[in-house]
């Protein structure tokens, strides 16, 4: 998962990310997000990214996504898949080969 600033933005990491195999589907929702940084507390619209891949794929959409991100610091983390349908996983491994 990560977050952009805008929809535009958004749209243009996850076509990117489906384009270079670096996930197989891309899920885009608008989130408020509420956080500290730099000793102040902020909120901010932002576009949260849910990104289908493999454990194989992360470390290059990770390299992708520090290298493309407009934030200093993006929120970037991976969270395992412990189940599924097995057709739709499939379906996500053959999309990211």
């Amino acid at each position: 998962m990560t977050t952009c600033p805008t929809q535009l933005e958004a749209d243009t990491h996850a076509r990117a990310i489906i384009e270079k195999g670096l996930g197989a589907c891309v899920q885009t929702s608008q989130i408020q997000s509420h956080y500290q940084w730099e000793g102040k507390v902020q909120t901010e619209n932002e576009i949260l990214m849910r990104i289908k891949t493999t454990c194989a794929k992360y470390t290059d959409l990770e390299a992708y996504l520090v290298a493309e991100h407009s934030y200093e610091v993006p929120q970037i983390i991976q969270l395992p898949i412990t189940a599924g349908l097995t057709e739709y996983l499939d379906w996500v491994k053959k999309e990211t080969k």
